[in-house]
């Protein structure tokens, strides 16, 4: 964008900012706006969003999009105000999508970062500075065009791309791994929550679906999602992987050989329930349950050595202690000590095929073009890119289809003692007590760390005053989250760059999940101690704890208002089953073995193999369909 127009659109923004914040927030917000519609993966989402900016600060833009002729640049706070309700409320999709758009980005770059609104809420920020720490990996420096040749070209470093390359690489052969996010380790974890976005996760955060509904959370850096989840560490349920092994036709799933590699990755990350002490988030949670007489369980984590105290609810922006079980921090370093080859940085945007066999990677780094020339390709960049990255290779069918997002919300109880939801152990509890009413798709309930950036546009914004004066109270905040094994069936394009557009709309089933699993984090939350509970819906359901009936009320009330389409704030931290597995190449894209049906030598190790929704945690699951994985490629490459 041209400077001038950009500075049109950063003053738009500036006015927009006083609307949606009031007075004394941030005056880098502007630029913390743009510079989020920058990472957006979609092109054609930038250019509509900027494009609209520059419109309003016209007099005719103005008018036909706020009924206004006075460019929006201009407008006082209170006017400003005026329009985003407007838009909020509106009937036109496209004034709701500018609406949630502007106002998660302009929230987020307010209170993402240090400022006025952290010393109001008593954020401290990050506790302490990152420690001093050696890099333990030494990933090539691209200063030029460059070739490789190798035995294994592994795209992606997560949970399927580290172990799929340690496990190659322990077999003797000849590893390269191409990672597209940049290397940060504990002495980058600098726990700044609006750069950590930016430097640690895909598309800095901004990848949502097509409709706005629900945000993606996928980790970008090497570790990949390994190094800023959450550390919950569930080996896949034994009723999934019979329903995998009835789905898919892969008898891996039932005769054990699935359960050898869960086991030996859970041995290798040190997999335990010894390191789960809860936080006053996860305390007050536990009580809640306990109280209603419901099912409740210390989660299994992958950490050695954790400190467990406030400083944990940070690593989301990665552990600074080194204790999480990335594989940044184990099968990365196995790989790199048997001589493979790390690059970071780079966007590999095609499987080079050749006579329908797969014969290398081609992409970009620094600017440069690399190419890598390899006996196989192990795509393992995740259920969003590994799908766009083969439709971007020609492959077709059923690829990109079938996605699953465990798609998920909350509700916020809002107590009278301080709880500081954003720190204690990532996460220490769980419940399955929904399953146990709703069957093996039921939900399940988790807690997370919430800090401001995020926690801000989860918090439905009505007014300046009145969502400021939540945010003033965001300390006294407590989340109980619903976590949905979805049947949804959604599904990754690509636009005409290459890049990922993913449409997902819950069906009726899920819905129905949704609102008995929120419907019981609010009886959770009351049963806590909370003063008052509401969901993450725009119209901010609400009800006091102790009224006749009130619970009932709220939970059919949102019921009514329902999930779908932007209907409610709703997150995905797991993505899957984009290119199943399975024996029948009209309902699956890979084979038995792992190599696509399509294109010989071309294979695939992360969540995008998931038959259905793991309805878990599924970070063990990927990596020990990867560590399989790892198994069955080196042998036939032997």
């Amino acid at each position: 964008m041209r400077a001038g127009a950009r500075d049109a659109a950063a003053a738009v923004v500036a006015a927009l900012a006083g609307g949606v914040l009031g007075p004394d927030h941030s005056p880098d917000v502007p630029a913390r706006v743009l510079a989020t519609f920058d990472r957006l993966a979609s092109r054609r989402d930038r250019d509509q969003l900027l494009g609209v900016l520059r419109l309003l600060d016209t007099h005719a833009g103005a008018l036909s999009l706020t009924g206004r002729a006075v460019p929006v640049s201009s407008l006082p706070p209170e006017r400003a105000e005026e329009v985003m309700q407007r838009w909020r409320g509106s009937r036109l999709p496209l004034q709701r999508r500018v609406f949630g758009a502007l106002s998660a980005a302009i929230l987020n770059a307010n209170y993402g970062w240090p400022g006025p609104a952290w010393e109001r809420m008593g954020y401290p920020g990050p506790l302490g500075g990152a420690p001093e720490a050696p890099r333990r990996l030494d990933p090539i420096a691209v200063t030029g065009d460059e070739e490789l040749v190798c035995d294994a070209v592994v795209v992606g470093s997560g949970a399927g791309g580290g172990t799929v390359a340690a496990e190659l690489a322990r077999a003797g052969l000849d590893v390269v791994v191409l990672e597209k996010g940049g290397y940060r380790n504990e002495a980058d974890f600098h726990h700044r929550e609006g750069d950590a976005y930016a430097d640690l996760y895909l598309y800095g955060l901004t990848l949502a679906t097509t409709d706005l509904g629900c945000r993606i959370l996928a980790g970008s850096t090497l570790g990949g999602g390994t190094v800023v989840n959450y550390t919950t560490s569930f080996k896949t349920p034994a009723f999934v992987l019979a329903e995998w092994a009835k789905v898919s036709g892969v008898d891996a799933f039932v005769n054990g050989e699935l359960d050898a590699s869960l086991d030996a990755v859970c041995e290798r990350l040190g997999v335990n329930l010894d390191s789960s002490a809860p936080g006053m988030r996860d305390q007050l949670m536990e009580r809640g349950l306990e109280k209603l007489g419901w099912h409740c369980e210390p989660l299994p984590r992958d950490v050695r050595g954790c400190a467990q105290d406030a400083s944990c609810g940070w690593c989301g922006f990665g552990c600074r202690l080194g204790a999480k079980q990335s594989t940044m921090r184990t099968y990365l370093e196995d790989a790199a000590g048997r001589g493979a080859r790390i690059l970071v940085g780079v966007d590999v945007r095609r499987v080079m095929i050749n006579d329908a066999r797969a014969i290398g990677v081609e992409g970009r780094v620094n600017g440069h073009r690399l190419r890598v020339r390899a006996k196989a390709v192990v795509a393992a960049g995740g259920a969003i890119e590994t799908p766009a990255l083969l439709l971007r290779s020609g492959l077709t069918g059923q690829v990109g289809r079938d996605l699953h997002l465990h798609a998920g919300t909350g509700a916020f109880g809002v107590f009278d003692d301080q709880v500081r939801f954003w720190e204690g152990t990532t996460q220490a509890r769980y419940s399955t007590e929904p399953r146990e009413r709703l069957g093996e798709y039921g939900p399940i309930l988790e807690t997370v760390p919430v800090h401001p950036g995020s926690g801000s546009g989860a918090i439905a914004w009505t007014s300046a005053a009145e969502h400021r004066a939540l945010m003033d109270r965001f300390g006294y905040l407590s989340l109980c989250a619903t976590l949905t094994r979805d049947t949804t069936r959604g599904r990754v394009r690509i636009d005409r760059d290459g890049n990922p557009r993913v449409a997902y709309r819950l069906n009726d089933a899920d819905e129905h999940s949704l609102g008995t699993g929120l419907a019981m984090c609010g009886e959770v939350l009351a049963a806590a101690g909370a003063t008052e509970v509401f969901s993450l819906h725009p119209e901010r359901h609400t009800f006091r704890p102790g009224g006749a009936g009130a619970h009932q009320a709220w939970a059919e009330s949102i019921r009514r208002s329902g999930f779908r389409g932007g209907r409610v704030t709703l997150f995905s931290f797991h993505q899957m089953s984009s290119c199943r597995i399975g024996v029948d190449p009209g309902r699956s894209v890979v084979g038995s073995d792992h190599e696509t049906h399509q294109v010989k030598n071309l294979y695939v190790a992360d969540a995008s193999l998931f038959p259905t929704a793991s309805g878990v945690n599924p970070m063990i699951s990927v990596m020990g369909l990867a560590h399989r994985a790892g198994g069955r490629i080196a042998a036939r490459l032997a």
